[in-house]
């Protein structure tokens, strides 16, 4: 292992915080001690439990280093920087700090977030590879290998994208309306040309819907999280069916990500439905929330074809 530099340290202290102290003050240490840093001690549990934290974070062709005695020799140097790092912090009271207290709620609370959805959410769905292979038999249109070409006019509301189907069906032109009122600046300028897709390469609800047209045809308003969609399909193009094997492990994320927000929309509900919760919007919008920084590399988000594509 290379020697950690500071900037590296920096990084590396919002993983520290997310850990339990696991030094002990001098003299209450249970087992033999491996490290001592001034009055804090390392027991040989105590070091376990630091190295199986570091273990979930490194990346796969470190974690093996860090079962063998040079590599654990290497984290205890780590380990020593840490503690004395952590220590002089302590001394100038830097945790007492607002905008040091203030992240340590936060994280907190993230850590809270996690662990609960961890426990009601993911440890309580599986896909079995015979659930992967039941939806492969049964949805064969999803995997035939066919593409589209489509457009799509996206806008913020459902108010505006059922005004918009109202000016169509007028026979408005699709092409200049999504020129003119698209919010997706990656397509609006094309008249909303998407190109060809395939279905899996769109978010769900999107490429459901555009696979279900024909050349010419509307859509009604599609909800997807970038907004209203109305899509107008020009095309269908047929490929080659992929094989059960080329998209299983695809397919088993999809249906794992599908069950578990399933499952966490039934729970919430649940628990929105058991609380007392009162909300005054009128009160909208407060104070004056500090906008980030903007990016210097002016990199847009996405890949640039607003549809919807993951």
């Amino acid at each position: 292992m290379h020697r950690m530099g500071w900037k590296r340290w920096i990084a590396a202290a919002g993983c520290a915080l997310a850990l339990a102290a696991c030094g002990k003050e001098g003299g209450q240490a249970q087992g033999p001690v491996v490290l001592k840093v001034n009055e804090r001690s390392y027991t040989a549990a105590d070091l376990e439990r630091e190295i199986t934290q570091e273990l979930r974070r490194a990346p796969r062709e470190m974690q093996q280093l860090l079962t063998s005695k040079d590599g654990q020799k290497q984290f205890l140097d780590r380990l020593v920087r840490r503690e004395l790092l952590l220590q002089e912090a302590e001394k100038r009271k830097i945790g007492e700090r607002p905008e040091v207290a203030d992240q340590v709620t936060a994280l907190r609370r993230d850590l809270m977030l996690r662990a609960i959805l961890q426990e009601e959410v993911s440890a309580k769905i599986a896909v079995e590879d015979k659930d992967a292979q039941e939806y492969f038999r049964t949805h064969p249109e999803e995997f035939s290998g066919e593409s589209v070409r489509a457009r799509h006019i996206l806008v913020k509301t459902e108010e505006e994208a059922k005004q918009i189907l109202e000016r169509l069906t007028k026979k408005e032109p699709f092409e200049e309306l999504a020129r003119t009122l698209s919010k997706d600046s990656g397509t609006a300028s094309k008249g909303g040309d998407l190109e060809y897709f395939r279905r899996e390469e769109m978010l769900p609800e999107f490429g459901k819907a555009a696979f279900a047209l024909k050349p010419g045809e509307l859509s009604g308003v599609v909800k997807t999280p970038f907004g209203y969609h109305i899509i107008k399909l020009v095309d269908r193009k047929k490929g080659q069916p992929a094989t059960y094997e080329q998209v299983k492990d695809q397919l088993r994320r999809r249906l794992m990500d599908e069950r578990q927000n399933q499952r966490f929309q039934d729970w919430i509900k649940g628990l929105e439905a058991a609380a007392q919760i009162t909300r005054d919007e009128s009160l909208l919008p407060v104070g004056k929330p500090m906008l980030p920084t903007p990016d210097p590399s002016g990199a847009p988000a996405g890949n640039g074809k607003g549809g919807g594509k993951t």
